[in-house]
């Protein structure tokens, strides 16, 4: 009978221990995988980014701050500054409308400006296009590497296993990923390649095709049968705060082998706004062009 008795609280232990035991958290590519998902099915935002970036040719580093509009498809993209000598400068773009530009109101008393988004008064010190708001950027990029790292059969070499994070007070899973293909190599542009084209082709920044090659002026400029040095991958090592609730990068760091490159942290974050009809106007109430 004692025997008995010793085995059932030895047996009812281990049952409570094994209760005990935390869930395992999901896996780096289930995160990822929802993460794609989630970018992929919304059709626009709006949001505020703030962060820092090295300046271009640069080993110093500038604070960048935005306030957000943008509908994906057609494409419809506000943008009003909010740090820097540009603050308070607001850039309209709405695909098929000005022939392609942009409605640029920089203040100081200046006329409203119709420019070319990427020409040179747009994109002169200027690591990204706007573009490059909302976040695909990040999800093709990270779309890219998942099939790299599953052809190469290192997903596990790539990916770390999530780790849970709070940040500004959202619950977030941290990934890190890790290029282990990163690296420079020479590309031959063809006639009518730029930087920008370069860059949107090969999933790469065009900040840093210009770092690289100095005697590019600006991302415009046709590079045709020009021999460029450029960067294999998009960035050497990548961290990812993803929100557990949302599934979006809501932080995103970039980092070369001369350092972080690109931190940008996302808050006030509406997924799929009912935006009033005039709101990528220039007739909006709220904007001053």
């Amino acid at each position: 009978m004692k025997k008995l008795l010793i085995l059932f609280i030895c047996n009812l232990f281990c049952f409570n221990q094994s209760n005990a035991l935390p869930k395992p958290g999901p896996s780096a590519r289930t995160v990822i995988t929802k993460m794609l998902a989630a970018i992929a099915a919304h059709k626009g935002y709006s949001y505020t980014m703030t962060g820092y970036e090295r300046n271009i040719g640069l080993e110093t580093t500038k604070k960048v701050g935005i306030d957000v509009k943008v509908i994906n498809n057609p494409s419809k993209i506000y943008v009003k500054l909010t740090i820097g000598n540009r603050k308070d400068t607001e850039i309209l773009y709405c695909k098929g409308e000005r022939d392609g530009n942009a409605l640029v109101n920089a203040g100081r008393f200046l006329p409203n400006l119709t420019l070319d988004p990427l020409g040179t008064i747009l994109t002169e010190g200027q690591r990204h296009t706007i573009f490059a708001t909302g976040f695909g950027v990040p999800s093709q990029i990270i779309g890219s590497l998942v099939k790299t790292a599953d052809n190469a059969k290192k997903f596990d070499a790539y990916f770390s296993a999530p780790t849970t994070v709070v940040h500004n007070g959202r619950n977030c899973y941290k990934i890190t990923i890790s290029n282990i293909n990163w690296n420079y190599t020479t590309y031959i542009a063809d006639r009518g390649e730029n930087a920008y084209s370069i860059a949107q082709k090969l999933l790469i920044p065009e900040a840093s095709i210009l770092e690289l090659n100095e005697f590019i002026k600006t991302i415009e400029d046709d590079l045709g049968g020009k021999t460029l040095r450029i960067q294999i991958g998009y960035a050497k090592k990548s961290i990812f705060y993803i929100d557990k609730e949302t599934y979006l990068p809501i932080l995103q760091e970039m980092s070369d082998d001369g350092g972080v490159f690109e931190h940008y942290e996302f808050s006030n974050i509406v997924i799929n706004p009912a935006f009033k009809t005039d709101e990528f106007s220039e007739n909006f109430p709220d904007y001053k062009f």
